[in-house]
């Protein structure tokens, strides 16, 4: 499995606990055409780990305004980041050889976590 193949799988298997998750999922729900957001998603993580996505970017998006809309709560911030570590320990589970590219992936999630809480003033 290749690095992109993974973060495919990851992307994928996150979004299908987070739709029908208790806490978080009304947030995804309402996303009509999420099939097709989930190539998007892709790329962004791609360039956050690798620095280069295997798919062009059509309109750069600013990810923190983007769910300005949703009216993110801490707890909300919280569950998401629970689901993510767990999905990608799944993952790993699955394919060991990832590994680093989990640990990479976690530093990204510690990151964007103090991003998310900074810029709602959570």
């Amino acid at each position: 499995m290749t690095d992109n193949e993974w973060i495919y799988s990851v992307v994928e298997s996150f979004y299908d606990k987070a739709k029908t998750d208790i806490l978080i999922g009304y947030h995804f729900r309402v996303i009509k055409d999420f099939d097709e957001h989930i190539p998007r998603i892709v790329s962004f993580w791609e360039l956050q780990l690798k620095g280069k996505a295997s798919r062009p970017i059509e309109t750069p998006f600013d990810v923190m305004k983007v769910h300005v809309p949703l009216g993110i709560k801490r707890g909300e911030i919280g569950r998401w980041l629970v689901l993510f570590r767990k999905t990608l320990d799944e993952q790993v589970a699955l394919h060991p050889e990832m590994k680093p590219l989990r640990e990479q992936w976690e530093k990204k999630l510690v990151d964007f976590e103090g991003k998310f809480l900074r810029f709602f003033g959570l």
